[in-house]
């Protein structure tokens, strides 16, 4: 049961006021009934309440009009569910544009509305949980954003005009390159950022759930089903943000059911038969050629040009080497903290050996490192010992450099790879690399790989 939640309920039909705001106390709630929005208004300019429940059709100021009213005086933080005796699927969309987080039909179902209310409960003690931590982190860019190139300091501009908007956004770039920092920073700086935002990896889930996880379903309309169904993702965004990951993966047949939502701004449940009004901003990534996979049938142009109003294009992390020191100081900072460890730095050495490097793997690749330098960091510099760095080194980088700079990167990376793939094993490591085991000591040692003296292992 639902302890002490403060609901405001504005009914002119005083029997079914104060018929529900029983039934409220019952369940736990602790309810006021008020007859007209504008009383309403004059109770909340000095009292706050969790939740605000509203008839649509009342003398003098209806529902809608009494709905903008508060948003315009006390924000979008608290959550306004609205009720109706004649309900049509164009009022409810209405309302759901302008920041209703549900919708209900007279008679109202008490377990329904009352699960509702909790809904609305949970985001708002989330929403004070997190409050603190939002204004730490107001005026930080995130991961994607830390440095000066040009090409970010224009996505960051781009994004935050963006976030100003509701339009629906394409994001593309390569896989580990920040999109999705990229979505959440726009939603954290939207008039969305109070409500959810909630991310789907579209790769991720088989064609048998995707469906459940994005539109819901009812109770009993599928073997395994849950009794009182399970709101799906669209729904649950709720007045926020839902963003999603790899859609060029998406079904087709789940393709068409997306591009009717954002037609009509409803969506059906599995086992449903009414049509749910939903408010969302959508934002999409994806790291394939969308245009390409339209060519084959694999996506429809219809639904392409929905979610493209706006496209972002973030950059791989090759094309912005001017940011990576910035950004191996950044998460060496955070993971120092995290790890309890004092204050690190790079040593020139192991600089040079980030900036020499491709990052296949982009942000994502360059945070994993860091995070795993400072875990084997043994004192205050972090050299190219701890650096565990795979692949080959940025050619492009290798041409600013001269012979004997070029050579000492190349067996660096050549000694370190080998020497990790064969576990230490001195004897195993000169059989691969043909290098006797003297010189190879000599190479670790010279290089920081190792740090103390190796002894032979017996049956080496």
């Amino acid at each position: 049961m639902t302890t002490h939640g403060r609901i405001l309920l504005v009914e002119d039909d005083e029997d079914f006021g104060r018929s529900l705001a029983l039934i409220l106390k019952h369940k736990g709630f602790l309810p006021q009934w008020t007859a007209s929005g504008e009383q309403a208004l004059d109770v909340l300019a000095g009292k706050c309440f969790d939740v605000v429940i509203t008839d649509m059709l009342m003398p003098g100021m209806n529902g809608l009009e009494f709905l903008r009213k508060f948003r315009e005086i006390h924000g979008a933080d608290t959550p306004v569910v609205m009720i109706t005796g004649y309900g049509s699927v164009n009022e409810a969309v209405e309302a759901m544009k302008a920041g209703a987080f549900g919708y209900f039909l007279k008679p109202v179902n008490q377990d329904e509305i009352c699960l509702t209310l909790e809904k609305a409960m949970e985001m708002g003690r989330l929403k004070n949980e997190n409050l603190l931590l939002r204004e730490e982190i107001k005026d930080c860019k995130g991961d994607l954003f830390v440095g000066a190139s040009p090409r970010i300091r224009h996505l960051f501009e781009e994004a935050a005009s963006l976030a100003q908007s509701d339009v629906n956004i394409l994001i593309t770039g390569e896989s580990g390159s920040g999109k999705e920092v990229l979505a959440r920073f726009i939603h954290d700086h939207s008039g969305r950022a109070a409500r959810p935002f909630l991310a789907i990896n579209c790769q991720a889930y088989a064609l048998s759930l995707i469906e459940s996880e994005l539109f819901g379903y009812r109770g009993g309309s599928f073997t395994g089903a849950k009794a009182k169904g399970k709101a799906g993702k669209i729904e649950s965004a709720a007045g926020g943000t839902l963003f999603l990951d790899e859609i060029g993966d998406l079904d087709p047949s789940i393709q068409v059911k997306l591009l009717r939502v954002l037609e009509t701004r409803t969506i059906e449940p599995i086992g449903g038969s009414a049509a749910v009004p939903v408010n969302f901003r959508l934002i999409c990534a994806t790291n394939q050629d969308l245009p390409e996979r339209i060519k084959i049938k694999l996506f429809r142009d219809d639904l392409y040009y929905r979610i493209n109003t706006v496209r972002l294009q973030v950059p791989p992390l090759r094309e912005r080497a001017e940011d990576i020191p910035a950004l191996a100081m950044h998460f060496l900072a955070r993971f120092s903290a995290e790890q309890k460890k004092g204050i690190l730095r790079l040593s020139k050495a192991a600089e040079k050996r980030l900036l020499n490097h491709d990052w296949p793997g982009n942000i994502r690749e360059l945070k994993n490192a860091m995070e795993a330098a400072v875990a084997l960091a043994k004192n205050d510099k972090i050299d190219v010992g701890e650096l565990r760095i795979e692949g080959a080194i940025n050619q492009d980088c290798l041409s600013s450099q001269n012979f004997a700079q070029a050579r000492q990167d190349f067996e660096r990376s050549f000694f370190q790879s080998h020497f990790e793939a064969c576990g230490g094993h001195i004897t195993e490591m000169a059989r691969r690399t043909g290098v006797d085991r003297k010189q190879l000591y000599k190479k670790l040692y010279e290089y920081g790989i190792v740090v103390k003296e190796l002894q032979d292992e017996k049956g080496e």
